[in-house]
């Protein structure tokens, strides 16, 4: 992999974006600032939600609720929320499944967990629990993420002493939902972000949802501060046994830095210090190798691989960890538009037995147009 000499840390960092959002709305910013003084629902849409700051105050919730009304909800119409400059949050951002029937922003219908039946009551009835709506680890993805919010609890539908006279049906929990909260800035956490599930005493959980905060001046979870996507837990003891949701994603990216989690933060997050390489799997003889670089928007992306590593050497834009001298570029391509950008890099692989178990090390350099040249992870592989 070859460095431009030319390439230097860009001097419109992360203060600047900062600096910059200050002064958009001072003068009139192109984009709203989000900074309600009393509780706020806003419906989301297919486009994404745009703000120039965030500023959310203690005691105050602004929860992203999906179009429509209970089950005809719009299931899949994800939160993304773009700021320009800091979001800084001391009350609560939701996307949580509650008692209302404003479902989550993002709660989808995959993981809905299977019905349950009760016929009548006491020692003589008869009865089937309902599963918990169903998320992490059963659907969906972290890296890369995805925007698929929880799925609703299993109902429980009610019967007569016979079981054949049908009574009536309490719906299941409602999910949480999908956020993905982009910011040029950095993300401050004194408060809550959350995606919990919801749980009915006498039902099953709605699963956890999806959050993804990202900040390019960092992340930090200050020590009252929790995020939060966990399945709906039972409160109540009748009928037992009654099922809780299960847990759903979390991931937390900063630039150049890792986030800084001093609170609370479960399930436990995947945290990116980007830009950051992936290998989706390892290099085969006589197969396409591919790489993923998670990058912002159309940020040139080089990627190379070497046959020797180097112990972190400093260079201006972070630890070099392989050896030039024996590395081959993959070429340049740029990370696409998304919510989660990535680029991907590829390299063809000779069907050639003798290169089973050769060790090779990549390593990216992403170029932004707004932010410092940083160098990737170093990955480790060997070619099977």
């Amino acid at each position: 992999m070859h460095i431009p000499k030319t390439l230097r840390p860009l001097t419109a960092g992360v203060s600047c974006l900062v600096q910059l959002s200050l002064v958009m709305a001072s003068v009139g910013a192109q984009h709203p600032v989000l900074a309600p003084t009393v509780d706020t629902t806003i419906v989301v849409s297919a486009a994404a939600l745009h703000y120039s700051a965030i500023a959310i105050p203690t005691g105050v919730t602004v929860r992203f609720v999906a179009p429509g009304f209970g089950p005809q909800s719009l299931p899949g119409m994800s939160a993304i929320v773009l700021c320009d400059g800091d979001a800084i949050v001391h009350g609560t951002l939701s996307v949580a499944g509650d008692s209302t029937n404003a479902y989550a922003a993002g709660w989808v219908t995959i993981g809905a967990g299977n019905y349950g039946t009760q016929c009548g009551s006491g020692l003589n009835s008869l009865y089937f629990p309902p599963q918990g709506g169903r998320h992490g680890g059963t659907y969906g993805s972290v890296v890369p993420f995805s925007l698929e919010g929880g799925g609703l609890g299993g109902s429980l539908d009610v019967y007569d002493s016979s079981c054949f006279q049908f009574l009536h049906s309490n719906g299941g929990g409602h999910p949480g939902g999908t956020l993905a909260l982009l910011a040029g800035g950095r993300i401050e956490i004194h408060g809550a972000v959350t995606a919990d599930g919801h749980h009915y005493m006498s039902s099953s959980g709605g699963s956890g949802g999806s959050i993804l905060l990202r900040g390019n001046g960092g992340v930090l979870v200050q020590p009252t501060g929790s995020v939060t996507a966990l399945g709906g837990v039972s409160t109540g003891t009748t009928p037992p046994p009654v099922a809780n949701g299960a847990p759903g994603y979390i991931r937390l990216d900063a630039w150049g830095a890792a986030p800084v989690i001093l609170g609370t933060v479960n399930p436990p997050p995947t945290v990116l210090t980007l830009p950051f390489l992936r290998v989706p799997s390892p290099p085969q003889i006589g197969s396409l190798w591919t790489l993923d670089v998670h990058a912002p928007d159309g940020a040139p992306v080089f990627v190379s691989v070497s046959l020797q590593p180097v112990p972190g050497t400093p260079t201006p834009f972070g630890l070099l960890g392989i050896d030039l001298s024996f590395a081959a570029s993959l070429g340049v391509s740029v990370a696409q538009s998304s919510h989660d950008p990535v680029a991907h890099a590829a390299l063809a692989v000779p069907n050639a037995p003798v290169f089973i178990g050769l060790s090779l090390w990549a390593q990216g350099l992403v170029v932004p147009p707004a932010l410092p040249a940083r160098l990737t992870n170093t990955v480790a592989v060997t070619v099977q």
